[in-house]
């Protein structure tokens, strides 16, 4: 398996009773400040962040939008909505199925920080058959190779790969849509 490969395949997936809930957490070697800004700052997140070339823009302050425009024509663009930001350890948005929403919790630890990353679902087989879990890992797997200053770019066969790992344990679909 490819670098971005090489983290435990960590993210959980818990039931609830409205739902469930995917988590992850990362240890990260860098200023929560930096962490803060390539998640909330619309450039640098567009580098890490998703599996097409899009331009984002970011209102950051509940009720504000985050507005997702790829690149490619044609492609749907999506919005949304900030629900809180509570600079630089918080943020929470919805998720563009309209139905979820991510919450991003920062910890200062000396000069690095701790990344936790919650994403609710109301529709936790969606999420399976949509592979949310596996998505989620890989764009989080690209993270500290962008705060390094070597990006890396989206990868679906290492996404194919993270999603056959995940659809072994009952956290994915073995294929996107099935």
């Amino acid at each position: 398996m490819s670098e971005l490969g090489a983290a435990a395949y960590d993210g959980t997936l818990e039931r609830t009773l409205d739902g469930g809930v995917i988590r992850f957490e990362r240890h990260l070697r860098y200023p929560i400040g930096e962490v803060w800004d390539a998640i909330t700052n619309p450039a640098r997140l567009a580098e890490w962040w998703l599996p097409v070339e899009a331009d984002i823009t970011i209102d950051l302050q509940a009720g504000g939008q985050m507005v997702i425009a790829p690149r490619d024509e044609g492609a749907a663009t999506i919005t949304c909505t900030i629900l809180r930001v509570e600079a630089p350890v918080l943020l929470e948005h919805t998720h563009l199925d309209g139905t979820s929403y991510l919450r991003w919790e920062l910890e200062p630890r000396d000069n690095a920080c701790v990344l936790r990353l919650a994403h609710f679902v109301t529709d936790i087989a969606g999420a399976i058959d949509r592979s949310y879990v596996a998505g989620l890992h890989v764009s989080l797997a690209r993270l500290a190779p962008y705060l390094a200053g070597h990006p890396v770019a989206w990868d679906w066969d290492v996404f194919a790969q993270a999603r056959a790992r995940y659809a072994s344990v009952g956290r994915a679909s073995p294929d996107v849509g099935a």
